[in-house]
């Protein structure tokens, strides 16, 4: 798997590509560095990816609660049609903000309270 970030203000981008199998070797250190680094607002965008495991999931999961854990957020754009239906499956729509667009996830974090500085 690849990561590649990008910044738009204060939100930071992270373009997923590859296979999210092992990556929680990846991702969740990654986004722990990130947080040490003072960044709260990150997108975690998918459409990219080429398969997702459940470890995949679980590495979402454990960044979103370190995330969670500084008062920051985690949200995801362009899941496939697949991702998404296993995020539903999974009932975690309630923790996974989910978004069609990375544009659409950037506005999100402009109304959001929870990470309001």
């Amino acid at each position: 798997m690849k990561i590649e970030e990008q910044q738009e203000g204060d939100v930071t981008i992270l373009i997923l590509s590859g296979q999210m199998i092992n990556v929680k070797i990846d991702i969740h250190p990654y986004i722990k560095n990130l947080i040490e680094q003072g960044k709260k607002k990150i997108i975690v965008d998918i459409g990219k990816i080429k398969w997702f495991s459940s470890t995949g999931l679980g590495a979402l999961m454990a960044s979103y609660t370190s995330l969670n854990s500084v008062n920051g957020d985690l949200k995801i754009a362009r899941p496939s049609r697949k991702i998404y239906s296993l995020i539903y499956q999974m009932k975690l729509r309630e923790v996974f903000a989910t978004y069609d667009t990375v544009q659409e996830a950037i506005d999100a974090f402009a109304t959001d309270t929870k990470t309001a500085e």
